[in-house]
């Protein structure tokens, strides 16, 4: 969905960047302006979903069995539709206890 969105911005920027540099060529434009983009998405995003800046709505259940090393115990797993997921991932969300969880986001920033 946030592409869709960023294509407004995107088709705007492309006419900046032949109106600024003064480029004919609509490739080039599209080059430059496309670049100029993905970075500044990249940013953001890192800004979004690395630095901790927002935070992480986590699914809590107080007595749950951990999917990985079985225990009983409070667990944790991202709670709703998560925006990071990819489509071919056939692996359900489970719950994970509190250790696990942080192996589990420490082997997802690897």
């Amino acid at each position: 969905m946030r592409w869709v969105v960023l294509a407004i911005p995107g088709a705007l920027f492309f006419t900046k960047a032949r109106q600024l540099f003064g480029i004919e060529n609509v490739y080039v434009a599209m080059v430059i302006s496309q670049a100029i983009m993905g970075a500044m998405v990249y940013f953001v995003d890192r800004l979004i979903f690395a630095s901790g800046a927002v935070p992480i709505p986590w699914e809590i259940r107080p007595r749950a069995v951990c999917a990985d090393c079985g225990r009983l115990g409070t667990c944790y797993r991202v709670a709703g539709a998560r925006c990071c997921e990819t489509q071919d991932k056939t692996e359900a969300p489970c719950f994970r206890c509190e250790v696990c969880a942080v192996k589990k986001m420490q082997q997802a920033c690897e």
